[in-house]
């Protein structure tokens, strides 16, 4: 649950993201979805912390050790 919920987070804050980049002109429309993007994950971790049980936290973090982001 707590899995799907970031996963909704990060979706919405990617598409807000690119609202923006497409609505707004000049200097705004490189450092509006930057913010929004930064925001967005950082909430999106802050929920998953709240929300996940220990098992499910344990069970991310396991993952992220052995398939580390290349």
């Amino acid at each position: 649950m707590a899995q799907t919920i970031r996963f909704a987070i990060f979706v919405l804050s990617a598409y807000c993201a690119g609202v923006a980049f497409f609505t707004f002109n000049s200097f705004w429309a490189l450092a509006a979805p930057v913010a929004i993007f930064i925001v967005g994950s950082l909430l999106a971790e802050y929920a998953f912390s709240r929300l996940a049980s220990s098992e499910e936290k344990r069970g991310d973090l396991e993952d992220r050790v052995r398939n580390p982001p290349t």
